[in-house]
């Protein structure tokens, strides 16, 4: 890929920021020509000029975009925001398995004058103060170029912050003498009663199994009478339920999920290990909007990949309309799939 590309890249972010709004009418015809001769079919929406440079904010095919040209006309590149479930699955698994920790700030996909299409993904690890780091990924989703810390660090830092007592990773703890298991964390009586009464025990076949998710989660896994699996979440503090999570069988799989997954995993193989549906409890109130959430579904798909024992696994969620919300980096907790 020509160094074009990376100077391009690594530009963006000044280009827009010593932008002035300008007429069409003080456009040179030399970059309008230009313009059109680049896109068969567009409109414009807003002319800009920065140093060097006229910038056009269009629509080319129902899609916004934005054109750069240089000074004398010839057309430089042309940048189109994309959601990140538009992006290649490639692109999306290796941010989330390299990177936790880190959000996804913009997504864009570039068309330059060389031909070298890409994406440009901007990321920065949560937190205050915290740096924009650049990707850039093939059409493909392959990874091209990278600014932000070396994955390992980053994997192995976010493993420390989140478990303090452990010693590094980079250690090998000296042997112990064996002893006794220690119990695992239980649930309040206050959350066990909470349970019990929506859940009565003639109700349940298996479990419950109770597992602490999180630092203020302590969710029972069990099974109903008609063998179906249940995840009920409760809150910490209040010790009242948050929601509860239905897993779905194979034949009762979200038909609108499963094609968006066909589409995403096109010519590669997977499998939907699990999916969950969860539906917040009638009295549970968001603390910002006041309101009850609306449900949504939890899905893990695994890959098998060449060279490791392990499959990778792929941790999504979606709405209760289908439509893809995010990628999540880690497992639930210790009962979700490792």
């Amino acid at each position: 890929m020509k160094k074009l590309l990376l100077i391009v890249a690594m530009c963006l972010p000044m280009l827009l920021s010593a932008q002035t709004k300008i007429k069409e009418t003080d456009v040179p015809k030399s970059v309008l020509l230009s313009l059109e001769k680049t896109y068969e079919a567009y409109k414009v929406k807003t002319w800009y000029q920065a140093p060097g440079q006229y910038i056009a904010d269009v629509m080319i095919d129902g899609q916004a975009g934005r054109c750069y040209f240089t000074a004398n006309g010839d057309w430089q590149y042309t940048t189109f925001p994309t959601e990140l479930k538009e992006c290649p699955t490639l692109m999306n698994t290796y941010f989330v398995n390299n990177y936790p920790g880190y959000r996804v700030k913009h997504v864009e996909y570039v068309e330059e004058m060389s031909g070298d299409n890409y994406y440009r993904m901007i990321v920065v690890r949560k937190g205050v103060g915290a740096e924009d780091c650049e990707m850039i990924f093939d059409t493909k989703g392959k990874l091209m170029k990278n600014n932000a810390p070396d994955p390992d660090e980053v994997k192995a830092d976010y493993y420390a912050r989140n478990n303090p007592e452990e010693k590094s990773l980079n250690k090998r703890p000296a042997p112990e003498e064996d002893k006794a298991s220690s119990p695992k964390e239980a649930p309040s009586n206050g959350i066990v009663a909470a349970f019990t009464k929506k859940v009565p025990p003639a109700r349940i076949s298996v479990g419950p199994d109770w597992i602490k998710r999180g630092a203020d989660q302590f969710v029972a896994y069990y099974s109903n009478n008609q063998k179906v699996e249940f995840e009920a979440v409760y809150d910490v503090n209040t010790e009242k339920a948050i929601m509860t999570g239905k897993v779905l069988p194979k034949e009762r799989y979200t038909n609108a999920i499963i094609k968006y997954l066909d589409e995403k995993y096109k010519n590669e193989k997977y499998k939907v290990e699990k999916m969950v549906v969860y539906e917040y409890d009638s009295k549970y109130r968001d603390e910002t909007t006041g309101k009850k959430p609306k449900p949504y579904t939890y899905v893990v798909v695994s890959q098998k990949i060449k060279g490791q024992k392990k499959p990778k696994y792929t941790r999504m969620e979606f709405d209760n309309s289908a439509k893809f919300m995010g990628l999540l980096a880690a497992p639930l907790d210790e009962r979700d799939l490792q």
